[in-house]
């Protein structure tokens, strides 16, 4: 009996050790150096570069394919609003010639085929 006992608690501590990482849909650290969200069950990071933004795509940290994949990017900074394309650029990859500065607030949309689109705000 005291056997089946602490066999039984075992389990459950380790279960709940476990669980929460069961439970994840993937890391939300950067794998690119760029700023991660999380939204619609998927990891969205994006990177700034001196001349464009790069955003990548993760699912249950595995590489989503953008081939398929369409977007926008809408910069608010010193009281201007640019919009540019996304566009795919092989792998979780997509691309746009967008420069983001200190202290802009960015809104990305991206849209497969007929589903809703997925929007994500990152502040910078």
């Amino acid at each position: 009996m005291k056997v089946t006992f602490v066999a039984t608690l075992s389990l459950i501590f380790s279960l709940a050790i476990f669980a929460p990482s069961a439970l994840s849909h993937g890391s939300l650290e950067p794998k690119h150096g760029g700023i991660v969200q999380e939204a619609h069950d998927m990891v969205f990071e994006v990177v700034r570069a001196e001349d464009s933004t790069s955003l990548y795509i993760r699912d249950h940290d595995k590489d989503y394919p953008t081939g398929s994949l369409s977007g926008s990017i809408i910069i608010l900074a010193s009281g201007e609003k640019t919009e540019m394309s996304l566009t795919p650029s092989g792998g979780n990859k997509m691309t746009a010639k967008a420069i983001i500065s200190d202290g802009a607030k960015v809104l990305i949309r991206v849209i497969e085929g007929d589903h809703h689109p997925v929007t994500i705000r990152y502040s910078f």
